[in-house]
């Protein structure tokens, strides 16, 4: 039976398995990695496991959010409400969405490593959910600008969050296109993207 924790263990052992998590999720992957692997490096049972996390899948993704936040902090950052809306200025803000989801360990190795199929697999529906609805809310201000300037005017704000999120799957598909040919293919997407987006 698993032990109880007083409040203060639980915040340290919940901040002990996020850490041990994300340095052994970035090292060996998500599959890889078992609860037994985490219960460890955190010093608790792996029965007392489950009280913190539902599956390794559920601390993979809570990690993940952590680094999802941080680009979407940055993109936002980098977003100026008042500035005017180009083809160029689109462009080089899905690029840059790019870059910062490459320079994460966690998320280039779900396209890497193909583990993505694994995590939709056995993360529950709702926290699926939740994550679009996170990416909905923190795009909106650039939607909302975009539609003030006459870009997708008329086009409901969840089927462009949609959009820009099937353009992100598809670094999932790195391989089949070729790990040669996607950089330039993402560019010319983007590119064909934004135009597309401006002229309509």
């Amino acid at each position: 039976m698993p032990k109880k924790f007083s409040d203060q263990e639980r915040a340290w052992i919940n901040e002990k398995l996020l850490t041990e998590g994300r340095r052994s999720f970035e090292a060996r992957g998500l599959k890889k990695t078992s609860v037994e692997d985490l219960t460890k490096a955190a010093g608790i049972s792996q029965g007392s496991f489950y009280l913190f996390f539902g599956s390794k899948e559920e601390l993979f993704f809570e990690i993940l959010q952590e680094d999802e936040k941080r680009i979407r902090d940055t993109m936002l950052d980098s977003f100026k409400p008042g500035d005017s809306i180009s083809k160029e200025g689109i462009k080089q803000f899905l690029l840059q969405a790019f870059q910062l989801m490459d320079d994460s360990p966690l998320l280039r190795q779900m396209t890497v490593r193909g583990e993505m199929e694994q995590l939709i697999r056995k993360l529950p529906q709702e926290l699926q959910e939740k994550n679009f609805a996170e990416d909905k809310d923190s795009l909106m201000p650039v939607i909302e600008t975009w539609q003030a300037q006459g870009i997708l005017r008329g086009v409901a704000s969840d089927l462009i969050v949609s959009l820009i999120r099937a353009l992100v799957l598809l670094t999932l598909h790195k391989e089949e296109i070729g790990e040669k040919l996607f950089p330039a293919t993402l560019e010319l997407l983007v590119d064909l993207l934004a135009e597309g987006m401006v002229s309509r």
